[in-house]
């Protein structure tokens, strides 16, 4: 008899814990966060050759330079960013610039150019990938000296 009630208690309290166990269904969002950064590359540039101009006040002899064709660099952007053309800087040369020096550098692409000298040479450059055309204008207030000049024009792109 003691033998029963063991296992009928046994099983009353098996019966009564296999009913009480709820099984709770839950869930979890699991977050992944990722940062694309905003990059710009130039990617291929094509360089000009400059050639000398005579100007009306120069007496005959070259006081500008200016391409015949200019510049083509191509940039690649991940959002819309802002174009930045510098006047151009003498890297070297017969000569040192006067004092009076006009020097503007340009930037086109999508119809418009912009320069150096209106603006601060900004202006909007939109998101992938953009064909730059590149030149400048140096015109110095007396001729150029002969020799060989060499300057540059800076493109900065800022997000």
């Amino acid at each position: 008899m003691l033998y029963r009630l063991i296992v009928n208690s046994t099983l009353a309290l098996a019966s009564v814990l296999a009913i009480q166990h709820i099984t709770i269904a839950e869930s979890v969002d699991v977050p992944f966060n990722g940062t694309v950064p905003v990059n710009a590359t130039f990617i291929e540039t094509t360089p000009a050759t400059v050639e000398p101009t005579i100007s009306e006040t120069s007496d005959g002899l070259p006081s500008k330079l200016e391409p015949l064709t200019p510049a083509v660099v191509n940039v690649q952007t991940s959002t819309n960013a802002t174009i930045t053309v510098s006047p151009p800087v003498l890297v070297s040369g017969a000569s040192e610039d006067p004092p009076g020096t006009i020097k503007i550098g340009y930037v086109s692409f999508g119809g418009n150019t912009y320069s150096s000298d209106i603006g601060g040479g900004s202006a909007p450059l939109p998101a992938g990938t953009n064909d730059l055309q590149v030149s400048m204008l140096v015109e110095r207030p007396t001729a150029f000296p002969a020799g060989t000049y060499t300057y540059t024009v800076t493109l900065t792109v800022t997000p």
